[in-house]
Parts: structure tokens; sequence; C-alpha cells
């Protein structure tokens, strides 16, 4: 959670207390540019603690932006378990596999990798003594990559860095826009 101290609001319901409805507006604006860098702080952060595509981290990602009548932003990170196959996985067997890029290459016992015939890959494993059925083996959810101390603790500074920033930015453009 990330909100505006009381002396930034002060500050600008002083400077822009003439003009009205420009807080609203100013906020929201600050907000919003703020959600852009924290989405793209999300996926930078995940692909620096795990092997995994900027575009599977983004595509979990769902912005709600701020407006004036209510200066609230939202980021939200939703999805279930990626399949194992799309972290760092080996070609051969045994299958060994990377998901944090801190670790190393680790053999996964009696798992293989196979194409199925509509052309899916996966890393899977028996579920019994039987050839079928099989059970695909999968990682993390970007949720739970998000959760991740470092990666929170990376965008909220980011985030307020950018908050503090902005808000300052937006104060000027609409006092520059007065004029």
């Amino acid at each position: 959670m990330i909100e505006f101290n009381v002396s930034q609001i002060e500050r600008a319901e002083r400077l822009l207390g003439e003009i009205p409805g420009a807080l609203p507006k100013a906020q929201a604006s600050a907000i919003n540019r703020s959600l852009i860098t924290a989405r793209a702080e999300i996926v930078r952060a995940v692909r620096k603690e795990y092997v995994i595509k900027a575009e599977d981290v983004r595509s979990t990602i769902k912005v709600t932006n701020a407006n004036a009548a209510s200066p609230i932003g939202r980021i939200k990170s939703m999805g279930g378990p990626i399949p194992l196959v799309k972290f760092d996985v080996s070609k051969d067997n045994p299958v060994r596999a990377r998901v944090k890029k801190s670790g190393a290459k680790k053999p996964i016992k009696h798992a293989f990798r196979q194409t199925m015939g509509n052309g899916y890959q996966g890393i899977w494993i028996r579920a019994g003594k039987n050839r079928y059925p099989l059970k695909q083996l999968y990682g993390p959810s970007i949720p739970q990559m998000v959760g991740n101390e470092k990666v929170i603790k990376s965008v909220e500074e980011k985030a307020i860095e950018t908050l503090e920033k902005r808000i300052d930015h937006e104060i000027n453009r609409i006092l520059e826009a007065g004029r």
C-alpha cells in the first residue's frame, strides 16, 4: 500500500487551492504514472529473481487506474502455477530444472520432457506404476513470485519514488496551464 503523506497533500492543497478540482486530477495522474512504473518494476524484479519471460509476468498483471472522483489505483497479479517447461529446463533426460536465478539446475527424479499429439510440450511424471495417467509438473505462480520479499521491496521503493516525483510534476503542470 502506497499513499500520499500528509505534507505532500498539504503542499498540493496550498499550491492548487485556488484552482477548482485540480488536486484530485493531480493526484490521479501521479498515481497512474506510479502504477505504470510499478508494473514495469514488477516485471524487472521478478525476472531478476526467477527464470521467466517478461511476457509471462506482464500477462498476469492487471492495473486499475485512479481518476479524479476516486484517487485510488490498484495493481494486481492473478494466475495459477506455471508449467515447469516455461522455466530453465534441460532438453535431455534426466530432466534438470532451475526456477530461481540464484540456483543451479537440479535433477527431477522420474521426470521426462514430452510433446503431446497436439504439440503441447511439458515436463511429466507417471502418476502411478502404469504408463498412464501422466502428471504435469509446475513451478510457482506469478503472484507467488511477486510476493517474494525482494520483489515487493523493490516495487514499493520504485513506486514511492515515482509518486513523489510525479505529484510535483503534476502540480507544476497544472500551475503552468493556469497561467
